[in-house]
């Protein structure tokens, strides 16, 4: 493992995102907790970091957002298949089914 923190946390952010897309809950888990130790040693050095390092990090920005993104869909999809999984189940006193309710994403933002 580099000492470097932001090579560190490139390759988290790499990890991490085959995690979520795997829809890997463990590995997910453990690559928020060294992804946090990561941003704890950048933060310490962000004094000393030269212009090559800031834009290094500054480039880390869009990855941040795309996992923070697919982890918001991955909930939601888990949501969703545990609400269609309940639903399924027929209530023991007859009733109908609860009604999923119906998501929509904006692809355009």
């Amino acid at each position: 493992m580099s000492d470097d923190p932001i090579t560190r946390l490139e390759r988290v952010l790499r990890e991490e995102r085959e995690a979520i897309r795997r829809l890997d809950g463990a590995a997910v888990l453990d690559l928020a907790r060294e992804k946090e130790s990561s941003m704890a040693a950048l933060k310490a050095i962000q004094g000393s970091l030269d212009d090559r390092q800031k834009a290094r990090v500054r480039a880390l920005v869009p990855a941040l957002r795309q996992n923070g993104i697919l982890l918001a869909h991955a909930r939601d999809i888990l949501r969703d298949a545990i609400a269609v999984a309940r639903a399924a189940q027929k209530p023991a006193n007859g009733a109908p089914a609860a009604r999923i309710p119906t998501r929509l994403l904006s692809v355009r933002g």
